[in-house]
C-alpha cells in the first residue's frame, strides 16, 4: 500500500480544487440560462438570461430575454428598458383613451372601407388602445393643428403600450394605422417636431424584432417613406428617431436590406442638414452611419448573402461608396475637429474599420488617412474619455 505524505496529499487536494473550479467556471461560462459580465469594479456579475416578471416595473439587465406578453417601457434617454406582467383585463386596465373635447368618448367608427397599409385585418385588442389609433387616423387626415397636445399625449400612450406584440400587431395591420403614423412624422405635415419625433418612436418600437410587422409594411411598400423622412428632416431629435424606425423595419428582414442596399442606402450619404444641440445633432448621424455599418455588415445576415451572389456585388457597390464618404468625413475631423466630443469620429473610425475587414478591395485606405489616424490616438494618449476612440484609430493603421 503506497503511503502519502501530508505534504503530498495536500498538493493533491489542491490539484482536484483547481480543476472543480475550472470545471465549474467552465459550466457557468458555458450555461445559456445566465448572463455573466463584468461591473465596475472588475467583479463576475451573473444573472439569469430570461426575466422575471412580476406585477412591478423592473429593470430589464443587458442580454436578457423577455417572454412575450409584457407591458415594457423605455426610457428614450438613457435606454433603460423596464417590463412588468401585463393587466389580466387589457381592455380595462391597460389605457385611459382621451379624446377630443368635441367627441363623445365612445362614438363608434367604421374603418373597414379605408385603405392603408395592413387593410383588410381586424384583430381584436384593448378598446383603450384601438381608440387611440382612431384618434391618430383621424387627426393625420384631418390635420387640425389645434389639437397638437391631445395628439401629443395620444402617441405617449401609444409608445407606452406599442412594445406588447398584440397592440404592435394591431397598429400594424389596422388600416391606416401605420401609414398615418408615417403621415404624421412626415415634415411636409407641417406637424411640430415632437409629434413627428413621437410617431417614428411609435412606429419603431411597433416593427422592432416583430418579423410580421416588418414583412406587412414592407410588403406596403413603406421604405420609401421611411427614407424620405430621414433624408427630409430638419430636426436633430425628430431625425434621430426617424433612423430608428428605418432600422427597425430593416433589420433582420432580407427582402428590406436587399432594397435599402441597393436603391436607398446611397441616399444616405449627402449630409444630413438639421438644427438643435450639437450633442443631439452628432447622436443623429451617429444612428445614421450605425445603421449603415450594421446593413453592409455580412456577419449580421451571412445566409441571405451567402444565397444571393447578386447581392453580394450591391452590397459590395454600397460599401465602396460609403468608404469614400466616411473615409472624407473622417479625414476632415481628424484635420479640424467640429466638436471636443468623440462620439461621431469614433462611429466613422468603427464602420470603416467593419467596411475595410469585409470589403477590402472596395475599401482601402489612403496612407494620409492613416497617418493622421496615427498621429490622433497618439494625441489622445492615455484620456479616459477617448479610450474607444484611440482604439478605432489605432485599428485603422
Amino acid at each position: 500500500m503506497v503511503r502519502l505524505s501530508v505534504y503530498s496529499r495536500l498538493a493533491i487536494a489542491v490539484l482536484f480544487a483547481a480543476v472543480a473550479a475550472a470545471t465549474a467556471d467552465k459550466r457557468q461560462s458555458t450555461d445559456d440560462s445566465q448572463v455573466c459580465t463584468t461591473d465596475a469594479n472588475g467583479h463576475q456579475v451573473c444573472y439569469p438570461r430570461l426575466f422575471n416578471a412580476t406585477d412591478e416595473f423592473q429593470a430589464v439587465l443587458p442580454g436578457q430575454d423577455l417572454p412575450p406578453g409584457l407591458h415594457v417601457q423605455i426610457n428614450m434617454s438613457s435606454g433603460e428598458r423596464l417590463a412588468k406582467l401585463m393587466a389580466p383585463e387589457p381592455g380595462k386596465d391597460l389605457a385611459v383613451a382621451a379624446v377630443p373635447d368635441d367627441k363623445p368618448a365612445n362614438s363608434p367608427k367604421d374603418h373597414s372601407r379605408q385603405r392603408g397599409f395592413g387593410s383588410g385585418y381586424k384583430p381584436a385588442a384593448a378598446e383603450g388602445f384601438q381608440t387611440h389609433i382612431d384618434s391618430v387616423v383621424e387627426l393625420s387626415a384631418s390635420m387640425d393643428h389645434s389639437q397638437t397636445d391631445f395628439l401629443h399625449n395620444t402617441l405617449l400612450a401609444m409608445e407606452d403600450l406599442v412594445h406588447d406584440t398584440r397592440h404592435a400587431d394591431e397598429l400594424i395591420h389596422r388600416p391606416k394605422g401605420a401609414a398615418s403614423l408615417l403621415r404624421l412624422s412626415d415634415t411636409s405635415a407641417m406637424w411640430p417636431a415632437t409629434i413627428r419625433q413621437l410617431a417614428s418612436v411609435v412606429l419603431g418600437a411597433a416593427l422592432q424584432n416583430n418579423p410580421r410587422a416588418q414583412e406587412s409594411l414592407f410588403a406596403d411598400g413603406a421604405l420609401p417613406l421611411f427614407i424620405d423622412n430621414v433624408v427630409r428632416e430638419t430636426d436633430a431629435r425628430a431625425l434621430g428617431k426617424h433612423v430608428f424606425a428605418l432600422s427597425a423595419l430593416v433589420r433582420g428582414n432580407n427582402q428590406a436590406l436587399a432594397e435599402f442596399a441597393g436603391e436607398h442606402l446611397r441616399s444616405l450619404r449627402a449630409p444630413l442638414t438639421v438644427v438643435g444641440d450639437r450633442r443631439v445633432r452628432d447622436s443623429a448621424e451617429v444612428r445614421a452611419v450605425r445603421l449603415v455599418e450594421d446593413v453592409l455588415n455580412s456577419e449580421l445576415h451571412p445566409d441571405f448573402l451567402e444565397s444571393a451572389e447578386k447581392m453580394k456585388k450591391v452590397f459590395a457597390a454600397s460599401a465602396s461608396a460609403w468608404c469614400g464618404e466616411l473615409t472624407d468625413r473622417l479625414r476632415k475631423e481628424l484635420v479640424e475637429p467640429r466638436s471636443e466630443y468623440y462620439e461621431r469620429p469614433l462611429a466613422y473610425a468603427h464602420a470603416l474599420q467593419v467596411l475595410r475587414s469585409q470589403y477590402p478591395d472596395e475599401c482601402s485606405l489612403s496612407s494620409e488617412l492613416q497617418h493622421l489616424a496615427r498621429s490622433k490616438a497618439t494625441q489622445i494618449g492615455n484620456d479616459e474619455s477617448a479610450i474607444d476612440y484611440r482604439q478605432a484609430l489605432s485599428e485603422l493603421v
